[in-house]
């Protein structure tokens, strides 16, 4: 496994120090301790509004994650049905040879048969020739028959492929349906509790917007420093990389917990990653136009040469494992998972982590690619379940 991802050069010429700034929302991150009664109280409403709205969130993402799923197995499925249609075309053409060529054949027979069989029966020497030259007129029309048959059945599989295929299509056409409708119904009530958020007294809005400012400074600080090394480290191994614009694809993982396995990181996904800071949430999104937290993720590691796949719960299973006790072994650069209730089989979100305890991620419709604190999450949700160093 290498340990040290090349940076093509194309994509380390756009690594930049501008925009490491960061912008924080309320969203996951842990308040001060609470100096009255009130604050308590005020406390109290803000983080049970949140933790139902972050269930929501989780939920939303995990029927996104179905959602695509699916969609990606009836993509496949109409593939194959295109590539079906194809082998059925050409076994009807070679239907309609074989065919072609038997009625030829029987309507030649019928035509000269009288003379052309009696002379080949009269040319005989024996009795066992005779036999042998009317063996031989039977295995002919028996051998075109044959071939009839054979592309007979060749096309009949071809068509109850195609027939199963298309049975196939309308299913999953309808849990496609189902799915969406399923990823509606959560999106609404996550609208919902969103909106009851919003309509919080000023007294509330002034309370959290003091905490988010000191813990804004915070992250600020320790991902100035976590993006200025990552940068260092870009350099070097920019300096060291061979030259070739080259991508490979992650290593399949079985979560199975292999320090020798980890290698030196991948440092510049950060110095990458922060480019895209404030950079629109959109569900399904994989490009600077917009992110979904996997989509973020498969593009910057795209940038370094780096093939990982489309969903959060897919890249799981690739990199090697780092289980979610040993958050002492990650570096900058490695992926955070996240499941929903804590089931590491139920992965609904991906983030980069950028050191000092806090990730990179794309959190939710309505609110930007952003560096929020890993450590408040876990504290506070509950759902990490591990990270991975592709």
């Amino acid at each position: 496994m290498r340990i040290t991802a090349g940076i093509p050069r194309a994509a380390f010429a756009r690594i930049t120090v501008a925009g490491l700034l960061l912008v924080m929302t309320a969203s996951g991150v842990g308040y001060a301790t609470p100096s009255t009664p009130e604050i308590d109280s005020v406390r109290d409403r803000v983080r049970e509004a949140q933790s139902e709205r972050d269930e929501l969130a989780a939920l939303a993402e995990l029927r996104g994650e179905e959602y695509a799923q699916i969609a990606a197995a009836l993509s496949e499925t109409k593939t194959h049905v295109e590539v079906v249609r194809v082998e059925r075309a050409d076994a009807e053409h070679a239907v309609e040879q074989a065919q072609e060529r038997l009625e030829n054949r029987v309507h030649g027979m019928y035509r000269n048969g009288s003379t052309h069989i009696l002379e080949v029966l009269l040319g005989t020497t024996s009795f066992e020739d005779f036999l042998t030259r009317v063996e031989w007129l039977r295995r002919i029309g028996d051998s075109d028959a044959a071939l009839v048959a054979a592309v007979r059945e060749a096309r009949e599989r071809a068509v109850s492929a195609e027939q199963t295929l298309n049975r196939r299509m309308e299913e999953q056409t309808q849990l496609r349906a189902q799915a969406e409708a399923k990823k509606r119904e959560v999106d609404a009530a996550l609208a919902q509790q969103q909106r009851f958020l919003d309509e919080l007294d000023a007294e509330v809005a002034r309370l959290v917007a003091e905490e988010e400012e000191r813990l804004r400074r915070e992250a600020e600080e320790r991902a100035r420093i976590a993006a200025e090394e990552a940068r260092r480290a870009a350099e070097r191994a920019a300096a060291a990389y061979g030259g070739a614009n080259e991508t490979r694809p992650a290593a399949a993982n079985d979560r199975t917990f292999d320090p020798s396995a980890l290698g030196a990181g991948n440092h510049a996904a950060v110095t990458i990653g922060m480019q895209y800071l404030g950079v629109p949430y959109v569900w399904g999104g994989s490009t600077p136009a917009g992110f979904d937290c996997s989509g973020l993720v498969q593009y910057v590691y795209r940038e370094l040469g780096i093939a990982l796949p489309r969903t959060s719960r897919e890249q799981f299973r690739v990199g090697a494992y780092i289980p979610p006790d040993r958050r002492d072994l990650m570096l900058p650069g490695d992926l955070v998972f996240f499941g929903y209730g804590g089931d590491p089989n139920r992965v609904h979100h991906v983030g980069i982590f950028v050191g000092g305890g806090d990730y990179l991620h794309a959190p939710m419709r309505g609110q930007p690619v952003q560096v929020q604190s890993l450590d408040a999450r876990i504290s506070n949700r509950g759902d990490f379940v591990g990270a991975t160093r592709p």
